[in-house]
């Protein structure tokens, strides 16, 4: 028994490295190699995790409906394929390798969720992994700056080692992170070590924003703000109703968090490209897709459309709005979806005989998601995030509360980010399984 214990904490430890590196080096530049050795490696090492733990799991009861929900997503997919694909060679191609990543990586989230319950000591390096995008953004544009002798514009560092989907992306994610473990630590009564870990926590709140704001990414300051926002009301409401020093602590962490957003939101406005001023007047254009066919032309082929302020039209505004309402329409029309995470708005485009040159996805998460496996799969997805924050809340599962954080905050961000392209989908369903896991075990190995 003992060294079935042992080994256990061994491959808990190996589960958990192959994630905090996967974490690490997702983003990296020429890591794909890498990334398929550490899932395969994390993959098995779950395996056994989940084997030895199998009667905690299934034990859950009620709290294995986000895991049941993630799993007939998958289930979904395979109906799809056979049943309502409208491309089975690209919808087969995809689930060989993208799909098969994803069920990879929710065995790997599990495994990592077990590890995580059951060995507190290596939360801490899976946290800290968390803030490796935002850590590598500022220090790569800190470094660049350095070689140049002085600060440079955001808008003109272009060497960042990747592009702003991931700062946004894996920033909301270490915000998410952030939020959640502040939430419990500023209202708990834990004495070892709280204060360190609530300054962690807000270096890391603060590293997010910043790495945002050089990123010159607008949508990464949204997901990154509208979280700091949420942990105001929660402070102010835990000012309100707590005791004295409860109430000291949050308010005072509620100014910090407030000076904080007033510092990024101004140096944000000051050094970002335009687009914030005239968003509802090009909104309003974009949603407009049969009196304004601009979007149907490649990006920069023509010239804009005026907005009711008599100046053209934001593109990165407008193109996405457009095409997110296109692709909306198309739900409608085809609402078993296309088959395809990553062609299915140019797929079904094609299909309506739709004129267009676009060749890529509507820029919209959940838009995208449904043009691939329609409304079945947008419930299923929405039904595990609902679910994780509905068991988290209910149970006060303080475990799980970062990644019901996680839900609330990617519902939204969803909707203008390409949370469901290519590795953003794997990382997306990784997390959701891993959270799901969570809501399961977690106040099982409690009592």
């Amino acid at each position: 028994m003992i060294h079935i214990k042992f080994r256990e904490i061994y491959i808990a430890g190996l589960c958990t490295i192959c994630a905090c590196l996967i974490l690490f080096i997702w983003v990296l530049p020429n890591t794909i190699a890498l990334r398929h050795a550490l899932l395969i490696i994390g993959f098995i090492s779950s395996i056994f995790l989940i084997k030895n733990n199998l009667a905690c799991i299934v034990n859950g009861g009620a709290r294995l409906l986000p895991l049941a929900t993630l799993f007939f997503l998958y289930v979904w997919v395979a109906i799809h394929y056979f049943i309502f694909s409208l491309n089975p060679s690209l919808e087969l191609n995809e689930i060989r390798g993208l799909w098969m990543r994803s069920i990879a990586g929710s065995f790997m989230a599990i495994g990592l969720g077990i590890s995580l319950v059951k060995y507190p000591s290596l939360r801490k390096y899976f946290y800290i992994a968390c803030f490796s995008t935002p850590a590598i953004n500022v220090a790569s544009y800190l470094w660049y700056c350095y070689l140049q002798g002085s600060f440079m514009h955001p808008n003109y560092f272009i060497r960042f080692l990747f592009t702003k989907i991931e700062t946004a992306y894996f920033g909301g994610v270490a915000a998410s992170i952030a939020v959640g473990n502040l939430i419990y630590l500023l209202q708990s009564r834990e004495c070892v070590l709280r204060y360190l870990k609530i300054a962690f926590y807000f270096c890391g709140l603060a590293l997010v924003l910043i790495s945002a704001v050089v990123s010159n990414t607008k949508n990464g300051i949204l997901i990154a703000l509208g979280l700091s926002v949420l942990l105001v009301l929660i402070l102010l409401v835990n000012a309100i109703v707590n005791s004295v020093n409860s109430k000291a602590l949050s308010s005072v962490a509620m100014i910090f968090v407030l000076l904080l957003i007033a510092g990024i939101w101004h140096g944000h406005n000051t050094l970002a490209s335009s687009g914030w001023g005239p968003i509802f007047q090009d909104a309003k254009i974009g949603i407009d897709i049969d009196r304004y066919l601009h979007w149907q032309k490649t990006e920069g082929s023509v010239e804009l459309p005026i907005n009711q302020l008599g100046v053209p039209v934001a593109s990165n505004t407008y193109h996405r709005v457009a095409w997110a309402t296109v692709g909306i329409r198309l739900i409608r029309q085809y609402p078993t979806g296309y088959g395809s995470i990553n062609r299915s708005f140019v797929g079904l485009l094609d299909e309506a005989k739709i004129y267009h040159e676009n060749q890529g996805q509507t820029h919209s998460g959940w838009v995208d998601f449904g043009l691939a496996y329609g409304i079945p799969g947008l419930f299923l997805m929405l039904m595990t995030m609902l679910f994780i924050v509905f068991f988290t809340l209910r149970d006060r599962n303080t475990l799980a509360l970062p990644w019901a954080i996680f839900c609330i905050g990617f519902i939204p961000f969803g909707m203008i980010a390409e949370i469901t392209w290519k590795q953003y989908f794997e990382a997306t369903i990784f997390f959701l399984a891993l959270g799901s896991t969570l809501v399961a075990i977690q106040n099982q190995r409690r009592g």
